[in-house]
């Protein structure tokens, strides 16, 4: 048996998460991971909606297999594990409103992991109870690596949601579908030779952003199956001469201890909810637009000319609609600006194509906004959480500044460390977002009220699956609490 000096950085890490009991885990976990879930399942419900998504499942019905995993929402027929999982992360990310784990540079992991425990909980017959927990420790397990990558960045090209996300989502299906700690090392490895993901497709403005989380789940899926019939990984995956943190860090080997050091609490407690469907890097100015227009009663029309500053370079991109207007707005913070301080806060309904394309003012207002450098007024940033430590620039100020017809200037800011606080929404909230998600797919408020009692019960269900009822079925409970 090898001792704790003879094992790799994997092989701690893996053994560290695995060996938390389903009572070791504290009841304020499973209450995030439920938030989370019906945030992700609205999210899931407005991706229905969204450019690309309906070809996506077609392409895997198209395909068919084994009938694993189902669909989101009652659609009909079962797939492979990893096809349900591509399909139901593209519905989950699709319009930009999933979560994100700041402290690991602003990591987007349920669309990962989330559709990744649904397929593996539907295919083991897990209880809704064990299908939180191997959410809970998968979330932790990407958070970890992604907090020790934090300061290890070596470009703002590659995508870390889908690199570490796709190592959580392998603990999670490994944990479901009953991977022993070795297999679950190997899963490791098989995934790492499959990782990958860059900001290509974003800068780009394509629909390949909102399918990069697909293609992780999908990964970790296959790396699990493999591990479980034999098949070999690497063992070094961070400290190896081609690891993870050689290739796609800035070589800097970490010591195993990092990837162990405590939090405060899971790390799912630390994730954020966004209340925009556009790039979280646009929250920011965009918080500070709508409160200087609030609380300034700012008219339209006697807007003079408007300043920006602080956008992050990720959406600071001169703003052209090219052939996917939905993702030039979600990736403009000048757009983001220019929409909410001529319409209000921007909703899914303003995100479309064609609500995009068509509102020429907001477009003309978005081109005509000048990014300067941070006035000498702003307000003192604001101190870090500790799990920042090292990200200045999520306590660094960005804002906007408008010049009015009647000689005003007005300025707000907003840093980004009050933009995403570390925790999920509260209930209410979360609800208020589920509400608006469901209302965006046209679902009746009857209906988006069973799927939040199917969520909010969860941790005592027998089985872990998510239908809309129909007129025929409205309200019937199946004999497990689902539908």
């Amino acid at each position: 048996m090898k001792t704790n000096a003879d094992m790799t950085h994997t092989q701690k890490l893996t053994r560290h998460i695995l060996a938390f009991t389903n009572e070791d885990i504290p009841a304020s976990a499973y209450d995030a991971a439920t938030r989370l879930l019906l945030d992700t399942l609205g999210c899931a419900l407005a991706g229905r909606r969204a450019p690309g998504v309906e070809a996506v499942i077609e392409q895997m019905r198209d395909w068919g297999g084994k009938p694993e995993a189902s669909l989101l929402f009652g659609e009909p027929g079962k797939l492979p594990m990893p096809n349900a999982a591509f399909a139901n992360s593209a519905l989950i990310h699709a319009q930009d409103l999933d979560d994100v784990f700041t402290p690991g540079t602003a990591l987007h992991l349920t669309s990962v992991i989330v559709p990744v425990m649904l397929a593996a909980a539907e295919a083991s017959e897990a209880s809704g109870r064990e299908a939180l927990a191997a959410m809970i420790l998968g979330i932790e397990t990407a958070a970890r690596i992604g907090v020790v990558g934090s300061s290890r960045q070596r470009s703002g090209g590659f995508l870390p949601s889908t690199l570490v996300g796709s190592f959580g989502a392998v603990v999670t299906a490994a944990r479901l579908l009953g991977l022993s700690h070795e297999q679950t090392v190997h899963a490791l490895g098989i995934n790492y030779a499959q990782i990958s993901g860059n900001r290509q497709a974003l800068l780009d403005a394509s629909l390949t952003k909102r399918l990069q989380p697909a293609c992780a789940a999908r990964s970790a899926l296959w790396a699990t199956a493999l591990a479980a019939r034999g098949i070999t990984g690497p063992q070094r995956v961070s400290e190896g001469e081609a690891g993870y943190f050689t290739l796609y860090m800035n070589g800097e080997i970490p010591d195993a201890a990092e990837f162990l050091k405590p939090f405060d609490a899971f790390a799912i407690e630390y994730v954020s909810t966004k209340r925009y469907p556009s790039c979280g890097a646009c929250h920011s100015v965009q918080i500070a637009a709508e409160r200087l227009r609030e609380e300034e009663h700012l008219e339209p029309a006697n807007i003079a000319r408007v300043e920006s500053f602080g956008i992050a370079p990720l959406v600071a991109e001169p703003f052209d609609l090219r052939d996917n207007p939905q993702v030039a707005a979600q990736f403009s913070g000048a757009w983001a600006v220019a929409h909410t301080l001529l319409r209000g806060p921007a909703t899914l309904a303003d995100y479309t194509d064609a609500a995009v394309r068509n509102d020429r003012e907001v477009c003309e207002l978005t081109r005509a906004i000048k990014p300067v450098p941070a006035p000498a007024d702003l307000p003192p940033p604001p101190e870090l959480h500790p799990l920042l430590e090292g990200q200045d620039a999520k306590a660094r100020r960005q804002g906007v500044i408008v010049y009015t017809r009647d000689g005003r200037r007005l300025m707000r800011s907003q840093a980004p460390c009050e933009t995403f606080p570390l925790h999920p929404a509260p209930w209410a909230e979360t609800e208020a977002k589920f509400n608006d998600c469901a209302a965006f797919a046209n679902l009746a408020p009857a209906q988006a009220a069973v799927l939040i009692t199917q969520v909010k019960s969860i941790e005592v269900a027998d089985t872990v699956r998510f239908r809309v009822p129909n007129d025929e079925q409205p309200e019937k409970e199946h004999e497990n609490g689902y539908y």
